[in-house]
């Protein structure tokens, strides 16, 4: 039980730490603008803001879409971190989505292995 808090509580730093760098750097700290802000936000935490609720209940369902989604984040992590001027976005969002990875894959591994234990 207490493994399963700590990748629990993995995923759900990595997920809201994702959403508030994405607000925080896109909305306040960003030295280049390619498009609208407003536009730029609503892309980037559409996808994140679907799995809000699935993980803080701990769904299994909700950790799959979240190893799926923080993959693409870690690509937009790799993409910025190559960019001089944004390294430090780039940088920390692969962070975040290597938590939000590591953390969803093992609860899903847990509360799928607690599921087989109960049914059998």
């Amino acid at each position: 039980m207490k493994l399963l808090l700590l990748w629990r509580t993995l995923s759900v730093g990595g997920l809201l730490g994702l959403i508030a760098w994405i607000i925080l750097w896109n909305g306040w700290l960003t030295p280049i603008q390619h498009m609208p802000r407003w536009l730029e936000l609503l892309i980037l935490l559409a996808p994140l803001l679907y799995l809000v609720r699935g993980i803080l209940h701990g769904r299994i369902s909700s950790s799959v879409h979240a190893i799926l989604i923080s993959l693409i984040y870690a690509t937009l992590g790799v993409w910025y971190a190559a960019s001089p001027l944004e390294q430090l976005y780039g940088y920390l969002m692969l962070a975040l989505s290597a938590a939000l990875y590591l953390g969803s894959f093992m609860s899903a591994k847990v509360l799928g292995k607690q599921a087989k234990e109960t049914s059998s």
